[in-house]
């Protein structure tokens, strides 16, 4: 393992990333915000990386809506050409469904020979890459230890329900809010049609596709698939057993780790009658403690993620 301390002052690391990416395999990026400055700077290597059959995955982050639209199109017009380009991005905490703010900067690289760890303060912006004063840890290893323990980390992002994947009409909305702010900061969200947008744009947010079938759409499959008809109950082992089922057969990177605990939380999430702002009381229970559920009228046709 080799392990090294850098600042932009001492060496940009954006000169550091186009050089992983020109050599990676697979390269997975998750940052608070992106700009398009920043994209102008790994640009070259980007392409360079998925012109030989490479893969990128980049995740970025809406808080305050400070990723710029710029950013966002271009990725969406270089994904249009390139199927191994990934692309998502982590829901403002003004209407993700954890009220979390994003604020990782991690880049992880891996070729045949070793795996690179960048963690620090870089976000994926011109100045973050290059001028800005910022310190990162760079880890390269043969044997991936600490290369593992943040690709746990990154995947815990991945699988959430506030991942998704914007489309041209998603962005259309945004750049409007988006400057809204920039004029006027977080006064804007004193704006009656600002806070309507906002909502809009939410409800946009959970029709998108994510990176993977979410939990929750799975346990409605479960109850959809295991019950003779919309009014039956459905055991909540039973519902474990088929979401387990499907986990397996796709191959999905959901920690296993108290399973059968964040199953139930999930259930009891959307659950009708146990609270909460973001209850959409998909789930009704057949008495308390009981471990049977059905589908509410919402859960039969929700669409969302």
């Amino acid at each position: 393992m080799k392990l090294q301390v850098l600042s932009n002052i001492n060496y940009p690391i954006g000169n550091l990333i186009n050089f992983e990416l020109q050599q990676a395999k697979e390269a997975r990026i998750a940052v608070a915000f992106m700009k398009a400055t920043g994209i102008k700077v790994i640009e070259d290597s980007m392409k360079q990386c998925l012109q030989k059959e490479g893969k990128i995955e980049i995740i970025t982050g809406l808080d305050f809506k400070t990723t710029d639209p710029q950013a966002i199109q271009y990725i969406l017009n270089m994904k249009k050409d390139c199927p191994n380009l990934e692309f998502y991005c982590y829901a403002d905490k003004l209407d993700n469904t954890t009220s979390i703010v994003f604020h990782p900067k991690i880049y992880l690289f891996s070729n045949n020979k070793e795996k690179t760890s960048i963690v620090g303060s870089a976000n994926l912006t011109g100045g973050g890459l290059t001028t800005n004063f910022e310190v990162n840890t760079i880890i390269k290893e043969e044997k991936p230890q600490y290369y593992s323990q943040l690709e746990a980390i990154y995947n815990s992002v991945k699988y959430t329900d506030t991942i998704f994947t914007p489309d041209e009409d998603y962005l259309l909305r945004y750049s409007a809010i988006y400057s809204t702010f920039r004029k006027n900061g977080l006064k804007a969200l004193k704006d009656e049609k600002v806070k309507k947008e906002i909502t809009e744009i939410k409800k946009i947010e959970e029709l998108l596709p994510g990176a993977v079938p979410t939990m929750k759409q799975m346990i409605i499959d479960a109850i959809k698939t295991l019950s003779n008809d919309t009014t039956e109950y459905v055991h909540l082992r039973d519902i474990g057993d088929f979401v387990l089922k499907r986990i397996e057969e796709q191959n999905l990177h959901y920690s296993m780790t108290n399973y059968r605990q964040i199953l139930r939380k999930c259930i009891y999430f959307d659950l009708v009658g146990y609270g909460g702002k973001y209850n959409k009381e998909l789930f009704e229970s057949k008495e308390k403690y009981s471990g049977l559920f059905k589908l509410t009228d919402n859960g039969k046709t929700y669409k969302g993620k």
